[in-house]
């Protein structure tokens, strides 16, 4: 099974191509203006040209994703939402998810099914993920593990 491609985003602005979830942002809203966003707000990189793939049951896979507020604007309220592509269009036993922002503690992503349809294959999503505040012009580290269970 191999971790489901991610895309960074601030506001809804998507730019893709990095395994493993969406992040998403609001930038810290001033008393003059309302929030506005622009592409390349929040950038990231990962270890996608090596992305991991679980080959057995048990197996633990590990990533680091580099966030990026690119700009001097804090982001508040930034989040993150993960999907991953099953191994079969029938449900097995869900995958174990965690993940910690910036060295912080730990934290479980429950994963809820979503059977394939004409338009796409079947896949496991989470709910958003939130990662807190991001400073202007500053680079944290998000690191996931991900296991299946037998089944």
């Amino acid at each position: 099974m191999r971790l489901f491609r991610w895309g960074l985003a601030a506001a809804g602005v998507s730019v893709l191509g990095m395994p493993v979830g969406v992040v998403q942002a609001a930038p810290a809203a001033s008393a003059s203006s309302k929030p506005t966003c622009a592409y390349g707000e929040i950038t990231g990189s990962g270890n996608l040209s090596k992305m991991p793939t679980s080959t057995k049951a048990g197996q633990n896979l590990v990533t680091y994703t580099t966030v990026r507020n690119a700009k001097s604007a804090p982001l508040s309220s930034v989040f993150f939402d993960y999907q991953m592509s099953a191994p079969s269009n029938h449900k097995g036993a869900a995958p174990t998810v965690w993940w910690k922002f910036n060295g912080g503690s730990w934290h479980h992503l429950i994963m809820a099914w979503n059977p394939a349809t004409k338009s796409s294959t079947a896949y496991w999503i989470g709910g958003d993920a939130v990662l807190g505040s991001l400073p202007g012009l500053t680079t944290r580290t998000l690191e996931m593990t991900v296991d299946y269970p037998s089944g």
